[in-house]
């Protein structure tokens, strides 16, 4: 009897915090999900790094555990990553020279700074602002301050890339320096017309083409996996997937992605001109076509949660976070500037810190109310970036492990008055990436399932705590304008 042919898509998903490898069937159904954790260093402030071979072996081991009756099974993959995520490497051996810089960190900001005057020409040629979080300023700082990356560039020997990059030369077969337009967009140098490096850019943050990988669409024939022979055929940054987990959004919904960070995607469309506060974001390429659509960031998602872990920790904080939800109705106010604010404000705003109520000390507040602050002042940053939008939207999708609290979805049905939908799967960026591999096969007649709904939230508008939590909305966005007016 003829062998049935292979059927399974394999996802490499690299995050902040884990690798995971996850195996999904043609009708994009998930049959296997293995992960392990990735631990960070942050020997400075607002220095974020990790090991860049930590990182690698981690993915290694979880494809080689792959069990046999599976991995026969495997047709093609993609690999998708963490954008703005950067390493120096030896691009003759593969060895990195640097740790791998994380999305998070900005110890780039002095240099970024310096750039102020060019903010307008950098928006429109790259869709984003102005900022230390992306690839740029870690490139030029770690020209100017790391000794093996100065001695590699010397000898013609050096490649700075995304993290994706880095994997690709160690996971492919063919040894080359390559990386997908999604994530080459995040390193603040890529021109999003002609999808490519910007000779200006180039030439402004004064960084060598020649250090830089080579851009190709996110969608393409990569090559193959070293040890098993299966295709790579694509590669995207982490958020850029998430949007094909799920039907196309429609103008009156938006997607919102909440891990480590939170992201907001919406198909409005948003002009990318100095006035918009959000980002015009490279989702998908194939050859010679695009796909772009609004984003908004939110940097203090889950790190806020770590953040809260490291000053007051709680051991079992994923069991204790509902029942203080519940319970807790008037918490205080938290102004989340973890990791510096992201969109719309795009500043500093000083250290993170729960504001004064009343005439309570905000050191007398107990560990709920701080935690349940937290968790608001995520809703509070999500919405502020909905607000945004040209069209906002009433209905609002969410995934991400974030997402699993009802609480935070029904308070930010409260804040927006959206319907606000959780699918029944989480893995929404492993699972947009499977999608986008499949879309080289020949033939491809993808009939994928429609997920779920497994629980759909709506605003109690004109209640008590409606008009509570927004006195504290209004109250949280009162004080970071303050804030950023004199950043």
């Amino acid at each position: 009897m003829p062998k049935n042919k292979p059927k399974l898509t394999l996802v490499i998903d690299q995050g902040s915090h884990a690798s995971r490898i996850a195996l999904f069937s043609e009708t994009g159904e998930m049959k296997y999900l293995e992960s392990t954790s990735i631990s960070t260093n942050t020997p400075e402030t607002s220095f974020y790094e990790q090991n860049a071979n930590e990182i690698l072996n981690s993915i290694e081991t979880l494809i080689n555990g792959i069990p046999d009756n599976l991995s026969h099974d495997i047709k093609n993959a993609g690999l998708c990553t963490q954008r703005s995520t950067i390493v120096a490497w030896n691009r003759n051996n593969g060895h990195p020279l640097s740790p791998a810089i994380s999305w998070r960190d900005t110890r780039a900001q002095n240099l970024t700074n310096k750039l102020t005057p060019h903010a307008s020409e950098i928006r429109k040629t790259t869709g984003l602002p102005l900022s230390a979080h992306y690839s740029a300023g870690k490139i030029g700082w770690l020209l100017q301050n790391n000794n093996a990356v100065k001695q590699a560039n010397k000898k013609n020997e050096l490649c700075i890339s995304p993290l994706a990059s880095f994997l690709l030369f160690h996971l492919l077969k063919k040894k080359s320096c390559v990386i997908d337009h999604s994530n080459a967009q995040r390193c603040l140098l890529f021109d999003i017309k002609k999808l490519n490096w910007s000779d200006n850019l180039l030439q402004l943050f004064e960084i060598k083409k020649g250090i830089l990988p080579t851009c190709t669409p996110v969608i393409h024939p990569y090559g193959e996996l070293r040890k098993s022979n299966i295709p790579l055929t694509a590669v995207c940054g982490d958020q850029n997937g998430v949007i094909f987990a799920y039907p196309p959004l429609q103008k009156n919904s938006a997607l919102i992605n909440i891990g480590t960070g939170a992201f907001i995607l919406s198909n409005t469309k948003e002009r990318c001109s100095d006035k918009s506060k959000l980002l015009h974001t490279l989702i998908s390429s194939h050859n010679k076509n695009a796909i772009f659509v609004t984003e908004g960031t939110v940097n203090g998602a889950g790190s806020a949660l770590s953040w809260a872990q490291k000053n007051d920790p709680c051991e079992d904080i994923y069991t204790q976070l509902p029942i203080w939800l519940k319970q807790i109705e008037s918490p205080p106010v938290f102004i989340n500037s973890i990791a510096s604010l992201g969109s719309p404000w795009w500043c500093h705003a000083g250290n993170p810190n729960f504001l004064q109520r009343g005439t309570t000390d905000s050191s007398s507040y107990h560990q709920g109310e701080k935690y349940v602050a937290i968790i608001e002042s995520i809703v509070f940053l999500i919405f502020k970036n909905i607000q945004q939008l040209t069209s906002p939207p009433d209905t609002l999708f969410v995934s991400g492990g974030l997402s699993q609290l009802d609480a935070l979805c029904q308070k930010l049905a409260d804040l927006s008055t959206s319907r606000v939908l959780r699918f029944t799967d989480s893995e929404a960026t492993a699972r947009g990436c499977a999608w986008l591999a499949n879309q080289t096969l020949k033939n491809n007649n993808l009939k994928w399932k429609t997920l779920e709904i497994s629980k759909q939230f709506t605003g109690h508008n004109g209640t008590i705590r409606q008009k509570e939590l927004n006195d504290r909305y209004q109250q949280f966005v009162g004080e970071l304008n303050k804030r950023c007016s004199n950043d």
